[in-house]
């Protein structure tokens, strides 16, 4: 990953939904999209990661829809409204991780790019009222 791990990073990742994770499963079923978040004082290249996903979140879930003008701007595939799925999330250890994927080969590069300042601070607060309510599943991901 050449890219440094900066909060609002949206890479090419093999996301392991919780769901997945409790019946045993230790690999995604799909590489996706996912927004970085990394988490202060946790430890060195500890980050967060999001799923970004077209589907429409079902009831009792929660997710911030991304501005078209975000999705357009990093070239996110498929041409359908997205949203960053915020009750679920992977933590791992960027750079060095194995679930990280790269975008194509010439040149090599792992980043879409970045979200807004302005786009990050929506979901950064929205993010903290989730974990305060204890919201958020994490799995742990293995190196």
């Amino acid at each position: 990953m050449t890219e440094s791990p900066e909060t609002g990073l949206v890479v090419r990742y093999s996301f392991l939904w919780p769901r997945e994770h409790d019946h045993g499963e230790r690999e995604g079923r799909k590489d996706r999209p996912v927004c970085l978040v990394v988490p202060v004082n946790v430890g060195p290249g500890a980050v967060v990661v999001f799923p970004i996903t077209t589907q429409e979140p079902l009831a009792g879930r929660f997710a911030v829809a991304v501005p078209e003008t975000e999705r357009r701007r990093l070239k996110l595939p498929g041409d359908r409204p997205c949203r960053i799925m915020l009750d679920e999330a992977n933590s791992d250890v960027m750079p060095g991780s194995f679930h990280l994927l790269p975008l194509g080969t010439r040149p090599l590069r792992y980043a879409y790019g970045r979200f807004s300042p302005a786009f990050m601070r929506l979901v950064l607060r929205t993010l903290a009222d989730l974990i305060r309510a204890q919201w958020v599943r994490m799995v742990r991901r293995e190196r």
